[in-house]
């Protein structure tokens, strides 16, 4: 009886309000926090309190140093910083060169965020296109590593970065180390129009070249076939029209009519495809540079066109977008056939 009754007064003791005495302070809490005392100085770790504000070039190379960051909300920022940056065209804007900046950029345009991937890409557009086209094979590898990924928006946002490539530097794309074959390579796998000698290759390295049944995302589709149109014309279309834009220079600079062939070349290592200061890689003949039309051509009527027309036949069946696109690719292919 005496432990029952010890029970029920401990358990009334809860509920029990303390009584306040006149003039006497209200007992503290058992967690509470002495701040009566006073510091001669605040102590805040990674943190700068300087009145002088950090400088231009400062600024760029940390939000530069961000874009590794593992927040999603710091990459996207950081690439909105930068991109702000180089749009101002300050002298201050460019702290680094444009290859440190596409390098540190360039693996974000298959990053799992789409604002992460949208702004790579509009950081990238804010380079100079010279800048673009002397390292175009550099941005190349990623988005030949999205147009093969599983995510279909991360394929769709590969398809943005190559079609951006064609549009500003065309020829330094189709013309760099797999640029031309390699692009046809990955845009006919992905579609399945390969013919017997690109799918032993493809068997070589562990592709798969079996054609679709089923179509997972028209609109994406008909997207890769537009890429396809694109990388066509960029490759087979570009001298012809470096020869019309030349004959009229050439009339009014009789006899000087050879005269660009003996002066500086106006692209980026010209002599790339001799590979005489480079480092030996073990490429093969897939993804060898392709710098003249001619030889484009060649690769593309021994490797790739049976595959491309016994496609574009079957996608104008379809109709729709689709079919749109398959009539666009066979415009493209008319060059071919001109060549």
């Amino acid at each position: 009886m005496g432990s029952s009754a010890k029970r029920k007064k401990e358990k009334a003791a809860d509920f029990k309000k303390a009584k306040l005495k006149v003039g006497k302070t209200k007992p503290k809490a058992g967690n509470a926090t002495d701040t009566s005392f006073r510091a001669r100085a605040i102590v805040v770790g990674q943190q700068s309190l300087t009145a002088d504000a950090p400088s231009a070039t400062s600024q760029f190379s940390h939000s530069l140093s961000l874009l590794t960051s593992k927040s999603d909300s710091q990459r996207r920022d950081a690439l909105a910083s930068l991109t702000n940056a180089l749009t101002a065209a300050t002298a201050t804007a460019t702290a680094q060169p444009a290859v440190t900046i596409i390098l540190k950029c360039r693996p974000l345009l298959i990053d799992a965020s789409r604002s992460v991937r949208s702004g790579a890409l509009n950081l990238l557009r804010a380079l100079p296109p010279s800048e673009v086209e002397a390292h175009a094979s550099d941005i190349l590898i990623y988005a030949h590593i999205g147009l093969t990924h599983m995510a279909a928006d991360i394929r769709a946002a590969a398809l943005d970065t190559l079609e951006w490539l064609l549009g500003t530097a065309g020829e330094g794309t189709v013309s760099c180390t797999g640029g031309w074959t390699g692009s046809l390579r990955r845009l006919t796998s992905v579609l399945g129009w390969t013919t017997v000698a690109a799918a032993a290759d493809n068997k070589i390295k562990g592709w798969t070249t079996a054609a679709r049944t089923k179509i997972d995302d028209v609109k994406l589709r008909s997207r890769q076939i537009g890429a396809l149109a694109l990388l066509l014309d960029a490759g087979l279309q570009t001298d012809r029209r470096e020869t019309q834009a030349l004959n009229p220079a050439q009339a009014c600079c009789f006899p000087l009519w050879d005269l660009s062939a003996h002066r500086m070349p106006t692209k980026p290592d010209p002599y790339a495809y001799l590979g005489l200061f480079a480092e030996p890689v073990n490429a093969t003949p897939i993804e060898a540079t392709q710098d003249a039309q001619n030889s484009r051509a060649e690769a593309l009527k021994t490797r790739f066109e049976e595959g491309i027309q016994r496609g574009v036949a079957e996608a104008r069946k379809e109709g729709g977008e689709i079919g749109r696109a398959a009539r666009s690719v066979e415009r493209a292919l008319a060059g071919l056939k001109k060549s």
